[in-house]
């Protein structure tokens, strides 16, 4: 008789990395009531017979039927209670546990399964479960443990409903879609939550903290982005968290390692990975009073500083580290490499950056980061070009000029590139990190293309005063430490600091895609959709969402009088276009000396770009930028 799991998710391998967090083992009630009965009532339970076949709908289809014909039960003619993988209460009267776990069962979860409404168990796990996880199954009441891991399942991972849900992993398919908002609330006894290596984005939810049963936490392998939850370190009994290898950034939350209700006990945090991210800030040396801590992986992001002197010691990363811990004399290597050092996992060994090579951050794997100006646009133009050329006249892979004469390119007299203007010129791809480390780049606009992926938080180290990436397809957020930069789009004035003057967050637009100093101001758009960091308009052209809902009489109206108002709203729209139009090439020509500043920035870099192919050495002048 096989058992469901009593407790705990996969845990996963990598090479050398293993977690360690939870392992399968039955409970003894659970082996208990698994002991085959040697009898039967002559007479059934009246509704037993429905729930096995609401319970064959698992195995459809010639495949399905063979892979029963494999099992001991799995037919109507013997009693479901005494199937191969069934659990059934102590009356044998209802099924509350199914399990076929490793079985290499190749089906759909059937919607059947959303009329047991006494299932506390569903286990799926290793096979070769796909399509969806139905509504009907995630609405079941009384569900305790859901594990459809390791299967290829698609779609999003709907709400799940019962209260009593205290394990869920969905770990290691393809499922997309965010996690949704409400799982904390909806499951405020869950002890293990896995949806680690799938395709999932969206931010973590707040809700998280609602968990106060919380053991194991598992995002790892997705692609999440975001903060992370500043409350998660007040879950007392969380003892493994696995980020690592999402999109996150921003810094680690000071009270992941000091808790706000901390026990005596101290935190019970065993395994700590945010490795390959976008993290920022510095390592908290709090992170050291974490004194059950045994593995903690930073590296593979864009912490800067060192590692503090406490927690460099032996037991961290030990097993990681356990064929070549004899070798090991700094024991900080063991967490993250150094500044302006590398390596091919950002852990011991550690090799320091070459003379023309530079890396600001800990835990950097691979290579240090070249600083030569033109290495660092040939690199920028290979992660923008990847459908071809972009619009235009260019010459960013000619090797025979100058980097200064690229297109789009000005540089002071010294032959240090200031500015960058790309306005629209068809360029897809990403913006690759190297470009925060022209250490004189002033202007980048990036403006109007078909740029995809984040905004680096490596820009922060350019001494930008003027960054557009509006009218892209950027997902994310403003990276935070991007947003405390002074001086870009006069970021700091005044001591207001704000993202939105860096780009309008995703759900909301502006005519110039972020706050402005001509009074744009960031809007939010009807359900969200304006999808993408710096939206210069809403995708569905709705600016707020309706007070009200049109009742089903009137939600589909007569066809003329949708047709006339489309006309009506068509004749207003181009009216109101060429009164702009007229109006702005008015105010150019009478008003020329007093266009805002950003205006006068796009006439110079206008005036720049006349002759394709040419870049300029001439010296910015201050007032311009």
């Amino acid at each position: 008789c096989k058992i469901f799991p009593a407790g705990g998710a996969l845990f996963s391998s990598v090479t050398v990395r293993i977690r360690t967090d939870l392992r399968r083992h039955p409970t003894t009630s659970q082996t208990q009531s698994c002991v085959r009965k040697p009898w039967r009532l002559a007479m059934w339970p009246p509704d037993i017979e429905k729930q096995a076949e609401l319970i064959l709908a698992l195995v459809r289809g010639h495949s399905g039927k063979a892979w029963a014909s494999d099992r001991e039960g799995w037919s109507k003619s013997v009693y479901v209670c005494d199937w191969d993988g069934i659990e059934c209460d102590e009356g044998d009267k209802t099924v509350i546990g199914i399990s076929v776990d490793g079985s290499d069962l190749a089906t759909t979860i059937p919607t059947e399964f959303g009329l047991l409404l006494s299932l506390k168990s569903i286990d799926l796990s290793e096979n070769i479960i796909y399509g969806s996880i139905p509504t009907q199954v995630a609405n079941l009441p009384a569900l305790e443990y859901f594990d459809a891991s390791e299967n290829k399942l698609t779609g999003t991972i709907p709400p799940f409903l019962s209260k009593q849900l205290t394990e869920f992993d969905v770990s290691r398919n393809m499922l997309t879609g965010s996690i949704p908002n409400n799982v904390g609330l909806a499951h405020p006894d869950m002890v293990s939550y896995d949806v680690m290596h799938n395709s999932l984005d969206g931010t973590l939810p707040n809700t998280f903290r609602e968990m106060n049963q919380l053991n194991t936490l598992s995002i790892s392998e997705n692609s999440i982005f975001g903060t992370i939850p500043p409350h998660l370190g007040d879950l007392q009994g969380l003892k493994y968290l696995y980020l690592d290898n999402n999109n996150l950034v921003g810094p680690i939350p000071a009270n992941l390692a000091r808790p706000q209700y901390q026990t005596v006990e101290g935190s019970a945090m065993k395994e700590l990975w945010l490795h390959e991210n976008m993290l920022s800030g510095t390592v908290p040396a709090a992170l050291a009073d974490l004194d059950k801590l045994v593995n903690l992986y930073i590296d593979g992001n864009k912490f800067t500083g060192s590692i503090p002197l406490a927690l460099c010691r032996e037991t961290i990363n030990e097993d990681f580290f356990e064929n070549v811990k004899d070798n090991i004399t700094n024991y900080c290597d063991s967490i993250a490499c150094p500044v302006n050092a590398a390596a091919f996992e950002g852990v011991y060994p550690c090799t320091a950056c070459e003379s023309v090579f530079y890396n600001p951050y800990l835990g950097r794997v691979g290579q240090c980061i070249d600083l030569d100006e033109r290495s660092i646009l040939e690199k920028f133009y290979e992660s923008t070009s990847q459908a071809g050329h972009w619009n235009g006249q260019n010459n960013w892979d000619e090797m025979e000029d100058d980097h200064c004469e690229f297109s789009g390119v000005t540089c002071d007299a010294q032959g240090n590139v200031l500015g960058i203007r790309l306005k629209g010129r068809g360029l897809k791809g990403t913006i690759p990190e190297e470009i925060g480390f022209l250490e004189y780049l002033e202007v980048l606009d990036l403006s109007d293309n078909h740029l995809v992926g984040f905004l680096p938080s490596d820009l922060r180290w350019a001494p930008l005063r003027r960054l557009d990436i509006s009218g892209n397809r950027l997902r994310g957020i403003v990276p935070p430490l991007l947003c405390l930069k002074a001086g870009v789009n006069n970021n700091g004035d005044d001591g207001d600091y704000n993202c939105e003057k860096i780009a309008c967050p995703a759900g909301t637009f502006s005519p110039t895609g972020r706050e402005s100093t001509t009074g744009d101001m960031c809007m939010p758009c009807m359900d969200n959709d304006a999808k993408f960091l710096g939206s210069k308009n809403c995708e569905s052209w709705a600016i707020a969402k309706p007070m009200g809902k049109p009742s089903e009489s009137n939600a589909g109206g007569s066809g003329g009088v949708r047709v006339g108002l489309v006309v009506f709203l068509g004749l207003m729209l181009g009216t109101l276009v060429l009164s702009i139009i007229a109006a702005a090439q008015l105010r150019k020509k009478n008003h020329r000396d007093e266009l805002p500043q950003e205006e006068e920035e796009e006439l110079y870099s206008d005036a720049e770009e006349e002759r394709p192919g040419q870049g300029t050495r001439a010296h910015l002048n201050a007032e311009v930028l």
